[in-house]
């Protein structure tokens, strides 16, 4: 049983108070039914279970499977849906698509959102959510057939909560004393807190709580303990892999410490890795195309008993230019994405829909683009500039927000700051409007209030050593891409107030190194999950690396939760303030306290915004081929709600059953 919230009443909520409004209700375990009920398969799986080397689907699917009730009707079984991507460092992408958390979002509809138990049949709370209970369906097998039990939970708690792979999330760590587990049976298990944790069901529903891409609280232990040597007397296999990869001990074959991205511990980088996502990989990113299979013990079905997925196959063509890849859309090459499909090309797209054999569809995106000015910057000079709120403001003010709009984005989306969208229960029209105001005459009497001269040619001059002001915009945007040509406007609008501003425009892997390290003036980065953003509110805290405004003070807030380069801030600077708040709004079992609480952490932001936003609430555009069901429209797109992956990608399909 799933506990519905209609959209509209539940954006008038913090995702604290829908929570909140779980903490008495039990959520049950749905009714196992008989094993004489009998499930369907898709005719590949049929073929390898008639040759004997696949176990009839009764033996594969659990004993009280998930139910997902299709959006279109019944989907017909086949087919592969084609996708473009960038290869390892375009991974989110392909991550969101399989993923599988204990509890996640789900929409039936466009107006209602749902927390349901998705693998577990359940959980429960106790009334000061220090303590929560889980239940996993019973016969629950993970990707190579072996069965998912509570072993596999205890195992993630052994080894990659405390062990030498840990790196325990601050949400499972309140007050500094670590999460306790105890295992029921094979099937349940109950974690306790020291301090309060009401937000735990939606933060797994975002961030997983677990190995990437999930399962939550879980990992094949009967799999990754071959590459332990704790666990394992035969040391060759496990110099085999690390000298096959290049790598120095087998932590690193994990990811090390903190990081289980690894080539043994992730399912993107190894195909043999059990799972439980709908698909799973069949050969490496590297190649092209890089193929996701069907799980044939996946935990799913539709409302007739059909396993789930509908769909084979995954198959992601590698594209770097993006001009080559709106040429694929036309061509009708691909048959659904709303990643790299920039809402500039809404005319052409819609110009190629026919010709394609495609449908565009409209999602709203619930994030705003942004600049993150490095207020850690290694520069003395730059830091002090960057840190001072006059600075920031005149930067602001001086970026002609409509005119973006107009020019880059077709009018699609709405000049705002980088805060809650509209729908959100953190919305504020006044944050919004913050500092938006096109108004370049006062942006310079700002300048001119610091104290910064200007040169014979316009250009401000450092107070330290009498030199211009120079930096750099560093994103990864594409010459001809809306990106690229949002950045180059903001560029210009800058110079005009004399700051001699040019672009750094870099690989995405190369930016995320540059920004864990601190190495960069102004970050580039769309500030998403602002949805309901106390679910994940990592782009608050600074603690999100790729929106680099506090990324060497993020490090040191986290702590031991991160190995990067970290600095402490000074006893008076206003993001200890905001840490104070989220310390206290996240162990805040009381509703109305949490909600002001966390209110005022926004406060601190909507005051003197450190992330400068330009445009945002834009048109998310979908392409999905006319041949393709059950694909939803006017859906919310955001991270916080693991957009597309809420959706329900198992249920679509190439046709419908008649």
């Amino acid at each position: 049983m799933d506990h519905q919230i209609n959209r509209r009443e539940f954006l008038k909520l913090t995702a604290g108070s829908a929570a909140g409004a779980m903490a008495a209700m039990a959520l049950p375990a749905v009714a196992a039914p008989s094993r004489q009920v009998t499930f369907n398969e898709a005719p590949m799986l049929a073929e390898q279970v008639a040759a004997g080397s696949l176990p009839p689907v009764n033996e594969r699917v659990p004993l009280n499977p998930r139910v997902i009730t299709p959006y279109d009707g019944t989907g017909q079984y086949g087919g592969s849906l084609r996708r473009g991507f960038k290869g390892i460092s375009d991974r989110w992408g392909n991550i969101k698509l399989v993923e599988e958390m204990a509890i996640e979002w789900e929409s039936p509809d466009a107006d209602t959102i749902n927390l349901a138990p998705n693998y577990i049949s359940g959980w429960t709370q106790n009334e000061d959510a220090t303590e929560y209970a889980f239940t996993l369906r019973e016969g629950l097998k993970w990707s190579d057939g072996a069965p998912y039990t509570t072993a596999d939970v205890q195992f993630w708690y052994d080894e990659m909560f405390l062990g030498e792979l840990a790196s325990p999330q601050q949400q499972l760590t309140p007050g500094g004393t670590l999460m306790e587990l105890e295992v029921l049976d094979e099937l349940s298990w109950t974690v306790r807190f020291a301090q309060p944790v009401p937000l735990l069901t939606i933060i797994i529903a975002k961030n997983t709580m677990g190995m990437t891409g999930g399962p939550t609280m879980a990992a094949p232990a009967h799999y990754l303990r071959e590459f332990m040597p704790q666990y394992t007397s035969d040391q060759s296999r496990i110099d085999a892999a690390i000298e096959a990869n290049g790598l120095d001990s087998w932590i690193e074959l994990f990811g090390g410490a903190g990081n289980l991205r690894g080539p043994i511990a992730f399912f993107f980088l190894n195909p043999e890795l059990p799972m439980v996502g709908a698909w799973r990989s069949a050969n490496h990113p590297i190649e092209d195309p890089y193929v996701m299979e069907r799980n044939p013990f996946y935990h799913q079905v539709d409302t007739e008993g059909n396993q789930l997925p509908y769909i084979d196959s995954i198959d992601n063509a590698l594209f770097a230019d993006n001009t080559v890849f709106d040429l694929w859309i036309a061509q009708g090459l691909i048959d659904f994405q709303m990643r790299h499909v920039g809402a500039a090309g809404y005319t052409f797209y819609k110009e190629n829909e026919e010709a394609g054999n495609y449908r565009v569809l409209r999602w709203r995106n619930a994030s705003t683009n942004a600049y993150h000015p490095n207020i850690n910057h290694s520069d003395p000079q730059l830091r002090a500039l960057f840190d001072d709120a006059r600075f920031r403001e005149a930067m602001s003010i001086s970026i002609n927000r409509e005119e973006i709009n107009d020019l880059v984005h077709d009018g699609l989306a709405e000049p705002r700051q980088a805060s809650p969208v509209s729908g959100s229960p953190n919305y504020d029209p006044e944050f919004e409007a913050r500092w938006t105001q096109y108004d370049p005459e006062r942006a310079s009497a700002l300048l001119d209030e610091i104290g910064l001269a200007t040169d014979g040619e316009g250009f401000r001059l450092r107070p330290d050593n009498g030199e211009r002001i120079r930096f750099a915009i560093m994103h990864r945007a594409q010459t001809g891409s809306p990106g690229a040509d949002e950045a180059g406007l903001v560029e210009n609008y800058w110079r005009a107030i004399g700051l001699e501003v040019s672009q750094d425009v870099v690989e995405r892997s190369l930016y995320e190194e540059r920004v864990r390290s601190g190495e960069v003036d102004v970050g580039v980065w769309g500030v998403d999950r602002s949805s309901i953003v106390i679910a994940d509110p990592g782009r608050m805290l600074g603690t999100v690396d790729d929106g680099p405004w506090a990324p060497l003070y993020g490090h040191w807030f986290l702590g031991e939760a991160s190995k990067r380069k970290k600095e402490e801030p000074p006893a008076d600077h206003p993001i200890r303030e905001i840490w104070r708040l989220w310390d206290l709004a996240r162990v805040e079992p009381d509703e109305g306290r949490r909600n002001a609480l966390f209110q005022q952490l926004l406060d601190v932001h909507k005051a003197h915004p450190y992330q400068i936003g330009t445009v945002g609430e834009g048109t998310t555009v979908v392409i999905v081929s006319s041949d393709m069901y059950n694909v939803p429209d006017g859906f919310i797109n955001d991270d916080t709600l693991r957009s597309p992956g809420y959706a329900q990608l198992a249920q679509f399909s190439f046709g419908r059953q008649t």
